[in-house]
């Protein structure tokens, strides 16, 4: 739905369809939007006036509705492929690329060669960085995987994968360890009840770093991008981007 603009559209409540990648929980997509998104679409709907009209699909299907012109994408990395048919935001925040391991069998990652002969753990159609897009099936063999956190864990356990493709805001490799035992821990007492508290361990460094963005078909709502990129930079200049996105803990 495009930005309403006319005279007699002020009186109704102006919306911009919004897609997001429906992930984690399947029977209630929405409860896989964090708590820093939350507050950055909120902080966008108060700057600009205009409400998001959430729509929760599978990753592919809502970078493919961003192209077909039928609305914004949330969270959308640049991609040379990507370039030529969408127009990105300013900046949201940084997201690295991990990978996470079982701890009992954690191998020593220095570069991409460091994963020769390993099967990794993939999102299809999710970008990894152009490193990882030249290795895949000539370096490591991938294991295309749903954004299902669980089911993705799950292989992890049973030695389905060596290591799994991870995105996160977090720097510390430490506190990735924390955030992914927390969360997926019980899956390895469940498949063994004998394994031990931190089951899961994190290279010592990123794979990829990347922005991540709104983006948007050329032309789509000219005028909203442009309220929608004024709000991105309030939120910078005021801390709000770096409260939400960078903090040390595990995000929510």
């Amino acid at each position: 739905m495009l930005w309403l603009c006319s005279a007699a559209a002020q009186a109704e409540t102006q919306k911009v369809t919004l897609f997001l990648s429906a992930q984690h929980d399947r029977v209630n997509p929405a409860a896989a939007l964090s708590t820093p998104n939350r507050e950055l679409l909120a902080f966008i709907e108060s700057e600009t006036g205009v409400q998001f009209e959430r729509k929760f699909v599978p990753w592919k299907r809502a970078l493919q509705s961003a192209i077909e012109g039928k609305g914004f994408v949330f969270g959308a990395s640049q991609t040379p492929e990507r370039l030529q048919h969408l127009v990105f935001s300013e900046p949201i925040y940084i997201d690295n690329v991990w990978i996470v391991t079982r701890c009992d069998t954690r191998f020593s990652f220095n570069s991409i060669g460091d994963l020769k002969g390993k099967t990794i753990g993939m999102i299809r159609d999710a970008y990894y960085g152009p490193e990882i897009a030249k290795a895949v099936n000539f370096v490591f063999t991938p294991e295309y995987d749903v954004n299902d956190s669980i089911s993705r864990f799950d292989k992890l356990l049973k030695y389905r994968t060596d290591g799994l493709l991870m995105y996160t805001q977090l720097t510390d490799p430490r506190a990735l360890e924390d955030l992914v035992n927390m969360q997926y821990g019980r899956l390895a007492s469940q498949e063994n009840p004998v394994f031990r508290e931190r089951p899961f361990c994190a290279q010592g460094k990123p794979v990829h770093s990347s922005s991540l963005h709104f983006a948007v078909a050329p032309g789509y709502n000219d005028a909203y991008l442009k309220e929608l990129n004024k709000a991105l930079i309030k939120a910078a200049k005021t801390g709000r981007l770096a409260k939400w996105y960078i903090q040390p803990a595990a995000k929510q």
